[in-house]
């Protein structure tokens, strides 16, 4: 299975010296995987022109580059846009593309890619009219878990997924943050070998700074019990990203489909809505700041305000309980 968004192929036709940087041979070698061999011949040398264009000083930043131009060119094209520079490249393009063209991308790597893509286009055109500012993508940040019927959309459009890699992929990463509230970091290091029965329920010993034992939430033990009985050793995911890789999210799902309509998927969305399931539950919130890997009370701070009214019958019984 890949472990990043390139495999390494002579598919551009050119003479790689040893006279090249390193840099530049990333560039001239990288595949993107989240498109078809004919979608990248299409674009391949414009996107490698760019690229170099752009003077990568590293083999992580050129790789980055190339992840980034090849999504973005190829979604021009799909517009109807020829491999013009000055046309790709424009405020316009680059706006509609973070609109529209990227919507498996959580707000902030959406950002994360506007500004890369200003950059791009700042350097390479000349006759673009690149305004000084923007409004900022992401606005203040907020805590929101998902509704229960966005929940359910979102488990219905794992399970609909064409391939198995694809299935794996989504509903492995909906089981570890609806189902076992983990950090966003932490998703991509667990693997079978955490799966434990404990107490009678599958339960998965969180590795790291945050080391914990958590019970896996109903119906969400059962994709991971699958998974650690049909792939045993594997990361749960099902996916290993490099180290330096920014947009894991992104390359993770990259090649899933997301009918018009589904919720974006953020991980810190999905950790939250797990917070809620038992902060409604009334499980201790001492206990619960255990298991969630919290020192702190601040998120439930921001989750107090999607808690229910309780009767206020039951809410005197239990504080008058002895």
């Amino acid at each position: 299975m890949p472990s990043s968004d390139s495999r390494t192929a002579d598919v551009n036709h050119d003479t790689v010296g040893e006279s090249c940087s390193a840099a530049e041979l990333a560039v001239r070698r990288y595949v993107p995987n989240s498109l078809r061999p004919d979608q990248w011949a299409a674009i391949a040398d414009f996107t490698v022109d760019i690229a170099l264009r752009l003077n990568p000083s590293h083999p992580k930043r050129a790789i980055e580059s190339m992840r980034t131009l090849s999504q973005f060119i190829h979604w021009a094209r799909t517009q109807g846009l020829p491999l013009d520079v000055e046309l790709i490249f424009d405020p316009d393009t680059v706006e509609g593309y973070i609109a529209g063209g990227c919507p498996h991308l959580a707000a902030s790597s959406r950002a994360t890619r506007r500004a890369y893509l200003r950059s791009y286009g700042r350097q390479v055109t000349t006759t673009a009219p690149w305004p000084p500012s923007i409004r900022p993508l992401r606005q203040d940040y907020a805590v929101v878990p998902y509704t229960d019927a966005e929940v359910a959309r979102l488990l219905e459009v794992a399970a609909s997924q064409r391939t198995t890699t694809q299935r794996r992929h989504l509903q492995a990463l909906l089981a570890l943050g609806l189902g076992a509230g983990l950090f966003p970091k932490e998703s991509w290091a667990v693997t079978t070998n955490d799966l434990m029965e404990k107490h009678g329920v599958l339960c998965l010993k969180v590795p790291g700074d945050r080391s914990r034992v958590v019970p896996i939430l109903p119906p969400h033990d059962d994709t991971l019990r699958a998974i650690w009985r049909d792939d045993p050793g594997s990361t749960l995911l099902g996916y290993v990203a490099p180290e330096w890789d920014r947009s894991r999210l992104s390359n993770l799902l990259g090649k899933s489909e997301f009918p018009p309509g589904t919720p974006v998927i953020k991980l810190h969305r999905l950790r939250a809505t797990w917070f809620l399931h038992h902060m409604r539950n009334l499980v201790p919130l001492n206990e619960l700041s255990k298991v969630a890997g919290v020192s702190t009370a601040k998120t439930f701070g921001h989750l107090m305000r999607y808690l229910p009214d309780l009767p206020e019958a039951e809410v005197f019984a239990l504080m008058t309980r002895r």
